[in-house]
């Protein structure tokens, strides 16, 4: 059996240190809870809670280089998508996107808190 090494636990307060995405006008917000990804050398991992205000939209439909995957873990959201049409996701709902896979835009009526997990393969 593998030992793991590094390993360690420490309290994530989602009350606090979260930072506005894009002008603040989103009604987005991040907190990053572990990243070395590194989107010029396409390496790396990123780990992040994102919280979206109740009535927030995002801009338009996008797509990422590196696989992305989220759990809803509060809330809900909608995501207009041209492959499945529009969809309600719930607490308890995962999505993983390989790179270049289109999605959005999204919005939320009540608000929605999701972990988002951007990672390149090695």
């Amino acid at each position: 059996m593998n030992e793991l090494k590094n390993q360690f636990f420490h309290t994530v307060n989602d009350g606090v240190g979260f930072e506005e995405r894009g002008d603040g006008n989103l009604g987005i917000t991040i907190k990053v809870l572990s990243s070395d990804l590194d989107t010029t050398a396409k390496r790396g991992r990123r780990t992040r809670l994102l919280r979206m205000a109740p009535g927030a939209v995002t801009p338009e439909a996008h797509a990422h280089d590196c696989w992305e995957e989220i759990y809803i873990l509060e809330g809900e959201m909608t995501v207009h998508d041209g492959t499945d049409g529009e969809k309600v996701v719930r607490v308890g709902d995962y999505a993983a996107r390989k790179p270049g896979v289109m999605h959005g835009p999204v919005s939320t009526k009540d608000g929605c808190m999701m972990i988002d997990f951007c990672w390149y393969p090695d």
